[in-house]
């Protein structure tokens, strides 16, 4: 019995030896990380992007919002901006001086990318690592690819998809065979002639124009319109609209941003006409 109680108090000990040395035990030191830049993505207001041989791309923020001020101005996509920013969160686990650009071929970068006054260059990918080596401020840093992958988009991805800017709320659609209003109670006014549809009916219509969102935007190419529509605001502001296309897809011409937005086909089709199909002009 004496020699169990001894096996167990030795095992205790033992135990508690072990425990107090993994307690005591140095630490790993944690492998120090390089950050691209000092700056936070609320302090940038404005991006330029510089590919060779095309045009720059400039992000200007706004009191309403980023805008994108070159090589055409629209409203800005706002997530593409934030992904753009995302590299001011980059950290490396290396840092080079910057004195043999050629190695890593910034000595004529892929891609400029400049936050406020602070540039950034893009060079080779690393074939082993996958990683893409970043130069700013006298050293060179190899970095995710995402970073150069989210500004080497072309300018029309930077425009806005929205139709309408999220302060632009309708209140009265006038159309070449609709016209529509919105009374004081919200209700929406139509002559009897013009549509059958109820008002919930009548207000996700309205909702769908108020989230139209197209699969590409850029500036207006010169095609001749179909028709014209126009669209009353809350706020008093009216916004006219040129038809460019129906099929095969439907393509609409803000007047005032002289921009188009192409839709597919039959969201055009809703767009026109509540609950109706279009016929194709």
């Amino acid at each position: 019995m004496k020699a169990r109680i001894w096996l167990n108090l030795g095992l205790a000990a033992l135990v508690v030896a072990l425990a107090l040395l993994l307690w005591h035990k140095p630490k790993p030191a944690t492998q120090p990380e390089f950050k691209l830049t000092a700056l936070v993505s609320a302090g940038i207001d404005r991006i330029a992007i510089d590919k060779p041989g095309q045009p720059s791309i400039v992000l200007q923020r706004t009191s309403s919002g980023w805008r994108l001020s070159a090589p055409f101005t629209a409203r800005a996509d706002e997530e593409m901006v934030r992904r753009v920013l995302e590299i001011t969160t980059a950290a490396s686990l290396q840092r080079f001086p910057a004195t043999d650009l050629g190695r890593f071929q910034l000595d004529q970068p892929l891609l400029r990318l400049a936050l406020n006054d602070q540039e950034i260059s893009f060079g080779m990918q690393n074939p082993l690592t996958g990683e893409v080596y970043a130069a700013t401020q006298n050293a060179v840093f190899p970095v995710a690819p995402r970073y150069l992958a989210h500004a080497l988009r072309i300018p029309a991805d930077f425009a806005s998809r929205a139709l309408l800017a999220e302060e632009e709320k309708p209140v009265g659609f006038e159309f070449a065979n609709l016209t529509l209003n919105q009374r004081d109670d919200g209700k929406w006014l139509a002559p009897p002639a013009s549509t059958d549809q109820s008002q919930d009916d009548l207000n996700r219509w309205v909702d769908e124009w108020r989230h139209a969102s197209s699969l590409l935007t850029q500036p207006y190419d010169g095609t001749p319109a179909k028709e014209s529509l126009t669209l009353r605001l809350r706020n008093g502001k009216t916004i006219s609209c040129k038809i460019l296309r129906h099929e095969p897809e439907f393509v609409l011409l803000r007047e005032d941003e002289k921009l188009q937005y192409h839709f597919p086909a039959d969201v055009g089709k809703r767009l026109l006409r509540p609950g109706k199909q279009t016929p194709n002009l």
